[in-house]
């Protein structure tokens, strides 16, 4: 079985980036009251929590290929 190493490797922040999402779509049907256009405090706290995994999937450090001969 194929495993991807990008999943493997940035699962939590990806999935921490789907909950972000999938909060910000669900906030519209809220009653909340909006703060900036149409978004509440929740859309904000959503985008940055989108944000967050964004920036921690784009600064992780690169897995490293196993080299079978370097072990001791």
């Amino acid at each position: 079985m194929h495993r991807n190493v990008f999943v493997i490797e940035n699962g939590f922040y990806l999935a921490v980036g789907f909950y972000g999402a999938q909060r910000f779509a669900l906030e519209f049907i809220k009653p909340y009251g909006t703060l900036i256009g149409p978004f509440t405090l929740f859309h904000l706290l959503s985008a940055a929590i989108i944000a967050y995994a964004i920036i921690m999937v784009a600064t992780a450090p690169h897995p490293r290929t196993l080299d079978d001969t370097a072990v001791a």
